[in-house]
């Protein structure tokens, strides 16, 4: 004789899964993040680091930040990256010819690796400065849409890197360079600016 099934089974099961789901909640999808660089100072210098360290410089602060206010941000679409030297050696040669390096290094390729990636800017730092915030020796910003400002990033050198830059240090014009005033006094700096169309009492480089 075959058994038959209590009429109530169906009822049970409809509670027993409404009280899973109570006790289990299951998670929203998350939301598609935006492909940017990682916002934690920890991992930008361990991704970093083989980029700057044959340089002899390394990665001291650096951020995710929303230019329109001007603070860090984990979803800013602004990279910040700031390096300083590792040995106290590191000559104001050293700071020019590295310029260039890390332009070629940075320059495009942060944008074509984040394609949300809107703002770029990287400051190599004085030598051994104890303040939280030293003051940049060098410093490249530049923009997504300001790209075409320079022909071949890769190889341009430090006069057609002036050349294509404003005077003064203007986030609006979409790219700007930056050198201390040390660096502006250097022999090497100087021919460069002269081959740029600078001239030391007109440059306001830096300012």
């Amino acid at each position: 004789m075959r058994r038959r099934t209590p009429r109530f089974a169906p009822a049970l099961v409809l509670v027993a899964l409404a009280l899973a789901a109570a006790v289990f909640p299951m998670a929203p999808a998350p939301a598609a993040g935006k492909d940017l660089p990682p916002p934690s100072l920890a991992k930008l210098k361990k991704l970093f680091k083989a980029d700057v360290k044959p340089l002899g410089l390394r990665v001291t602060r650096g951020m995710l930040q929303n230019l329109e206010t001007y603070q860090e941000d984990p979803e800013g679409t602004h990279l910040a990256l700031y390096v300083e030297p590792i040995d106290s050696d590191y000559s104001n040669a050293d700071y020019l010819e590295n310029f260039t390096k890390l332009t070629h290094e940075f320059v495009p390729a942060v944008f074509k690796r984040w394609k949300d990636l809107e703002s770029f800017d990287i400051c190599q730092e004085p030598i051994d400065d104890p303040r939280d915030v030293p003051p940049p020796t060098t410093q490249i910003f530049v923009t997504r849409d300001a790209l075409d400002r320079v022909g071949k990033w890769k190889k341009a050198d430090l006069t057609e890197l002036l050349a294509a830059s404003p005077r003064a240090r203007n986030i609006s014009a979409g790219y700007y360079v930056f050198f201390s005033p040390a660096l502006r006094e250097d022999p090497d700096f100087i021919e460069a600016a002269t081959e740029a169309g600078w001239t030391t009492g007109t440059t306001a480089i830096g300012h």
